[in-house]
């Protein structure tokens, strides 16, 4: 079975990277369609909606982010973006002030999130 799991694994993953670069669209804007709320933003050219597949690759990311792949991504975090940050603080190795500025103290973070969760 953990073949299974991996085969399929192995070929989402294969499917994400051919989709690279990804088309993402977010809104504030909320419309009524034939009676049912669409996502949209609107350009001069036209509409996109958020979560047609066919405008944004939301639904996919968001999909993998949060079923699929979740267990990669507490990984990471956890393992990787946390125990740079509690490492950090419990070393003392932060610039002076940097308590009260907050761009030095998330610096370690942001250079972490660097790195794609979906290999």
């Amino acid at each position: 079975e953990d073949d299974d799991e991996d085969e399929e694994t192995v070929e989402e993953n294969s499917e994400l990277r051919a989709m690279m670069p990804f088309a993402v669209v977010g809104c504030e804007e909320v419309v009524n369609e034939d009676g049912r709320p669409v996502r949209v933003r609107n350009y001069p050219w036209g509409v996109v909606e958020v979560d047609n597949d066919e405008h944004s690759d939301f639904d996919r990311l968001r999909y993998v982010l949060l079923n699929s792949h979740i267990g990669d991504l507490r990984d990471r975090t956890q393992n990787d973006i946390y125990e740079l940050y509690r490492t950090e603080k419990l070393s003392g190795n932060t610039v002076a002030g940097a308590a009260s500025d907050n761009s030095s103290a998330h610096q370690p973070i942001m250079a972490a999130r660097s790195h794609p969760v979906v290999a």
